[in-house]
């Protein structure tokens, strides 16, 4: 007997699952921001005149940008509110790719020690599914791959 995950599972529809502290608290269409970059210092040395040399400086990233969520969890706007009032709480968030057929966990990123800089509401539309979230952008400290990550 075949059962519609869109109907048990109300982020079934979402490429993405979003795990705050070990919690599944959304679903996302879209993530973006996952990318690293090895800065550089340029330093001229003293008789060298024909180039400078690129010294490796340290890794920088871009913020977390999670598009398009769903969610009937209020732990997202109660961080937000959270650190809004001056309190900043870092916390692991979890991004896995999901089977869109099965809802398996395929593989992931995770971001650790991450804080909401950004949020963005939907257009308002009457929806009984649960909350919509345009966008959450996270900042966070460093991000991993799991295991599962295809090679």
């Amino acid at each position: 007997m075949a059962t519609d995950t869109h109907e048990t599972d109300p982020y079934a529809q979402y490429n993405f699952e979003v795990e705050v502290d070990g919690e599944a608290v959304a679903g996302f269409a879209e993530v973006a921001g996952i990318t690293m970059e090895l800065e550089t210092v340029p330093y001229r040395e003293g008789g060298v005149n024909d180039h400078v040399h690129q010294l490796p400086g340290q890794f920088a990233h871009a913020n977390l940008v999670l598009q398009r969520g769903l969610t009937k969890n209020t732990t997202f706007w109660e961080w937000i509110q959270t650190v809004m009032s001056g309190t900043l709480t870092r916390k692991n968030i979890v991004v896995t790719v999901k089977d869109g057929f099965r809802g398996e966990s395929q593989w992931g990123w995770e971001f650790a020690g991450a804080y909401p800089t950004k949020w963005s509401g939907p257009d308002l539309v009457s929806t009984d599914r649960g909350m919509a979230i345009e966008s959450i952008e996270l900042a966070y400290e460093r991000f991993s791959t799991l295991s599962g990550m295809p090679g």
